[in-house]
C-alpha cells in the first residue's frame, strides 16, 4: 500500500494507505468519518484516475496491515445509503474497496430491475465492480463471491454528492465550473447504454471482447471528458 496525506475535518492531516491493483483503501481507527469534504472529492478523483488500471481481484482472506489478524465483513449506514466494509476485530482500522467508499459516499446506485432486464440484452458477463469476480447477469444480480449487487455510477446522485461536498467544503476545494456539463454528457452516455438503440447495442460488443465494470465504465467516461 502507498500512503497518501489528507486534510481532516478538524486536527492534523490524516495518512491513510492507498492500493490501486486492489482498489482499496486502509483507514486506521475512524479515520474515514474525519475526512473533509474536499478529501472525499479528493479520494473520488483518485479512483477515478484508477479506473482503468489493472486490478488484482479481492482475496478470500484479508488480513489487518497492523495485526495481521483476520479482517470481519461489517454493515454500516452513512445518510441514507448502506454499505460493507472489513474491519479489524482488534479495533486498528477498516479496509474499503474502492466501489465500497464510492457507495458510502452516494456515488454509485444498485441498478433497477428494469436496467437489469436491459443489460441482460447486451451482456452475459460483467464483473463485480467490488471484488472483481465475474457475474453471469443472466442468472444473477449480485456477485456469488461478496454478495455486492451490480451497480452503476448514478449521474444524478453523484451531480448532488458533489453539491453537498462542495457546499460542506465552504469553498475550500475550487470545483471545475463545468461539472454539471460533464455529468449531463455522462448521463446521456448512460442512456445510451441501456437504450435500445444501435448506440445502446455497442455494449453488447464490448460483452463479446471484453469484460466490463459498469461503475469503471462510468469513471471512464468522466475521464474522456476531463481530457
Amino acid at each position: 500500500m502507498v500512503e497518501r496525506s489528507l486534510e481532516r475535518n478538524y486536527g492534523p492531516p490524516i495518512a491513510i494507505d492507498l492500493c490501486d491493483p486492489c482498489q482499496a483503501f486502509w483507514f486506521d481507527d475512524q479515520e474515514v468519518l474525519q475526512l473533509s469534504p474536499g478529501a472525499t472529492l479528493e479520494l473520488f478523483h483518485h479512483i477515478q484516475q484508477a479506473a482503468s488500471g489493472a486490478r488484482h481481484p479481492l482475496g478470500r482472506r484479508l488480513a489487518c496491515p497492523r495485526c495481521r489478524g483476520p479482517l470481519r465483513e461489517a454493515q454500516d449506514m452513512q445518510r441514507n445509503t448502506r454499505f460493507s466494509y472489513f474491519k479489524c476485530p482488534h479495533g486498528h482500522g477498516r479496509y474499503l474497496t474502492y466501489f465500497q467508499f464510492l457507495r458510502a459516499k452516494s456515488f454509485v446506485r444498485t441498478l433497477t430491475a428494469k436496467e437489469i432486464e436491459e443489460l441482460r440484452r447486451h451482456v452475459r458477463q460483467v464483473n463485480c465492480t467490488n471484488c472483481g469476480a465475474p457475474i453471469d447477469v443472466g442468472r444473477d444480480v449480485a456477485c456469488g463471491f461478496c454478495r455486492t449487487p451490480v451497480s452503476m455510477l448514478d449521474p444524478d446522485q453523484l451531480v448532488k454528492a458533489v453539491a453537498q461536498l462542495q457546499q460542506a467544503e465552504q469553498g475550500r476545494q475550487n470545483i471545475d465550473p463545468a461539472w454539471p456539463l460533464l455529468v449531463e454528457a455522462e448521463r446521456r452516455r448512460a442512456e445510451r447504454t441501456f437504450a435500445d438503440t444501435p448506440e445502446g447495442r455497442a455494449l453488447g460488443d464490448l460483452g463479446r471482447d471484453a469484460t466490463p465494470d459498469l461503475v469503471s465504465l462510468g469513471l471512464r467516461a468522466l475521464a474522456s471528458l476531463w481530457k
